[in-house]
C-alpha cells in the first residue's frame, strides 16, 4: 500500500505542476495538509469506538490529513460529523446504507427507516464526512456495517444517496486524480461508470453496459479512431438508449458528427432525435439552421425547445420561428418560446417588424399560462403599439391585479404604451398592502426618473418595513426596508433632474 500512496502523492505533484483545475479546486489548490500522527488517529478511533478503514487510515498517516480532494477538498477528522444536524456520538453504530439494499425512489428514507425521528441523521450513522460538494451535498465514508470502506454521496435535503463505483477510499481518490490528469470533464466527479478510454472501449467491444460505457465516454477529452468506430457501430443498436448515448458521444468527440447524426433526426424515438439535434447544431448556423427549424414541429416538446435554444444561441431566431410556438400546446414550448421572444425584443426590434412583434405579444396576453402572459408583457415593455389602444386597459388590469408574477412586467409595459397610465398605476401600487409590491413599485419609479412621482415616494420614507415572508420554497426577504428603496429612488430621480439642469416638472402626481 505504501507504494500506492507514494504514487498518489506523485500524481498530486504532477497536477500542481501542470496548473490543472476543476470544480472546487480553488478551495484547496491541490495542496494537502500535513499527515496525521498515529497518536492522533488512534485517539480519534478510541473516542469514537471505531477502527477506520485501512486505506483511509493509511492515507491520513502518509499522504495528508485534509486538503486536496474531490469537490471542495477533504475535511479533517475533527469535522467527521459535519453533515449531521445533531451532535450524535454514533460513528460506531451500524450504517444502514448499502448500494444493494437502498430502497428505490423518492421515499427511500421512509422505507429505510420507517417512523424514525431525524431520519436523515440516523441514515448517516456509521459514516464520517469526507467533504462537501456544495449546497446540501456531502461525501461520506462508511466505517461500519456491510458497506464499510465505501464512499457514498448524500443529499441532506433528502435526495437518494449515490454510491460511486469504487471499492474503497483510495480507489475513489485515485480515480479523481487519474481523470484530472487525463483531461476529463469531472464537474460531477464520481457519477457513472468508472474508467478511461481503454476500459470504456473494452466494454463496447464486449457489448457490456453499453449505455453506461457510452455515457461515461462523454467525460473524455478525446478518443482514438478505433474507439470512435466502436461508437459509430452502436448507432444501429435496437435499444434507443444506446443510440441516444452514441449520438451524444459523437456530438462531443467526433468532428464529422453532424453528417453521421443528421439521419437520426428522423429516428422513431425521441431520445435519439434529441441527441442528433445537439450533434447537428454545431458550428456555422448556416449549415444547420434548416435542420433545427424542421425540428420545431417535432411531436416531442422538449425537442422543439432544444431547436429553439440552438437557434437562439446562434442568434438566428426570427419572429417566424417563435410566433407559431407562442400558441403551442406541447408541454413547455409556449413558455420557452415566450421567454426567447422577450429576450429578442430586449435586444432591439427592427422598425419594419414592430407591428408584428406587438401583435404577437398582444396575443400572448390571452394565454392560459401565466408565464407566457408575463413574457408577452415584457415584449410590450420594449415595443410601442399605438395601433392597439386596448392594450392600456388590459395591462393596467394586470398591473393592479392579484397575480404577483405579472405586476411589474405589466407596469413596465404600461409605461411603454402610455407613460402617464404607467406612472399612475405604479403610484397606486406604492399604497399596496404587500410591502414587496410597495418596494418593487418604488424601485421601478426610481428607474423611470420622473419627478411627478416624488410625492408618492416621499410618503414611503416612514415605511420601515423590511419585506419578509415564508413561502413553499423557503424564505423570501430583502436586505432593504421599503423606506431605503424609496430614498434611493428619490435620489436617482433628483440626480437625473440635476443632470438635466433641474427638476422641470412640479412635484405632483402624474394625473394632476
Amino acid at each position: 500500500m505504501r507504494e500506492r500512496l507514494d504514487e498518489i502523492a506523485a500524481k498530486l505533484t504532477a497536477i500542481r505542476a501542470r496548473g490543472l483545475s476543476c470544480f472546487g479546486s480553488h478551495a484547496h489548490g491541490f495542496v494537502m495538509q500535513p499527515p496525521a500522527t498515529e497518536a492522533d488517529v488512534a485517539a480519534f478511533e478510541a473516542a469514537r469506538r471505531v477502527r477506520l478503514p485501512e486505506d483511509y487510515r493509511a492515507f491520513l498517516l502518509h499522504v495528508g490529513h485534509g486538503g486536496a480532494g474531490p469537490y471542495y477538498g477533504l475535511m479533517t477528522l475533527a469535522r467527521w460529523d459535519d453533515a449531521r444536524c445533531e451532535a450524535l456520538d454514533d460513528l460506531d453504530a451500524e450504517c444502514p446504507l448499502h448500494p444493494d439494499t437502498l430502497p428505490p425512489g423518492e421515499d427511500w428514507l421512509e422505507a429505510l427507516l420507517p417512523g424514525e425521528d431525524d431520519a436523515m441523521d440516523r441514515a448517516l450513522r456509521g459514516t464520517l464526512s469526507l467533504g462537501t460538494q456544495g449546497c446540501s451535498y456531502y461525501t461520506q465514508l462508511v466505517v461500519t456495517g456491510p458497506a464499510r470502506g465505501r464512499v457514498v454521496y448524500v443529499d441532506l435535503d433528502g435526495g437518494r444517496p449515490y454510491f460511486p463505483e469504487c471499492t474503497g477510499f483510495l480507489d475513489w481518490y485515485e480515480r479523481w486524480l487519474d481523470e484530472l490528469l487525463a483531461g476529463c470533464k469531472i464537474h460531477w466527479f464520481g457519477i457513472g461508470m468508472p474508467g478511461l478510454e481503454p476500459e470504456l472501449a473494452g466494454a463496447l467491444r464486449r457489448g457490456e453496459r453499453l449505455v453506461d460505457a457510452l455515457a461515461a465516454m462523454r467525460r473524455l477529452p478525446r478518443v482514438g479512431t478505433d474507439t470512435l468506430d466502436l461508437v459509430i457501430a452502436r448507432l444501429d443498436h435496437p435499444d434507443a438508449r444506446v443510440r441516444e448515448q452514441a449520438l451524444q458521444v459523437l456530438g462531443e468527440l467526433d468532428d464529422d458528427a453532424a453528417a453521421r447524426a443528421r439521419p437520426f433526426l428522423r429516428d422513431p424515438e425521441a431520445g435519439p432525435r434529441r441527441a442528433a439535434l445537439r450533434a447537428v447544431c454545431k458550428g456555422d448556423a448556416a449549415r444547420w439552421a434548416a435542420d433545427a427549424r424542421a425540428m420545431l414541429d417535432d411531436a416531442d416538446g422538449s425537442i422543439a425547445s432544444a431547436a429553439l435554444r440552438a437557434l437562439d444561441e446562434a442568434k438566428v431566431t426570427t419572429l417566424a420561428d417563435l410566433a407559431p410556438r407562442l400558441r403551442d400546446g406541447r408541454k413547455g414550448v409556449a413558455e420557452d418560446a415566450g421567454w426567447r421572444f422577450a429576450r429578442m425584443a430586449g435586444r432591439g426590434v427592427p422598425p419594419a417588424e414592430r407591428a408584428a412583434f406587438a401583435a404577437a405579444a398582444a396575443a400572448m396576453l390571452d394565454h392560459a399560462e401565466v408565464r407566457v402572459v408575463m413574457y408577452g408583457a415584457q415584449v410590450l415593455a420594449h415595443v410601442a403599439a399605438p395601433e392597439l389602444p386596448e392594450l392600456v386597459a388590459r395591462l393596467r388590469a394586470f398591473a393592479l391585479g392579484e397575480e404577483p408574477s405579472l405586476r411589474m412586467s405589466a407596469c413596465s409595459a404600461l409605461v411603454r404604451q402610455d407613460r402617464a397610465a404607467g406612472l399612475d398605476a405604479l403610484t397606486e401600487l406604492t399604497r399596496h398592502a404587500d410591502p414587496f409590491v410597495r418596494q418593487d413599485a418604488a424601485r421601478l419609479l426610481g428607474e423611470l426618473g420622473d419627478a411627478r412621482v416624488l410625492p408618492a415616494l416621499e410618503r414611503l420614507l416612514d415605511d420601515e418595513t423590511k419585506p419578509f415572508e415564508s413561502t413553499a420554497t423557503g424564505i423570501r426577504t430583502n436586505v432593504y426596508r421599503v423606506c431605503d428603496t424609496a430614498r434611493m429612488a428619490i435620489e436617482a430621480i433628483e440626480r437625473r433632474a440635476g443632470q438635466r439642469g433641474g427638476i422641470e416638472t412640479a412635484r405632483r402626481p402624474p394625473d394632476a
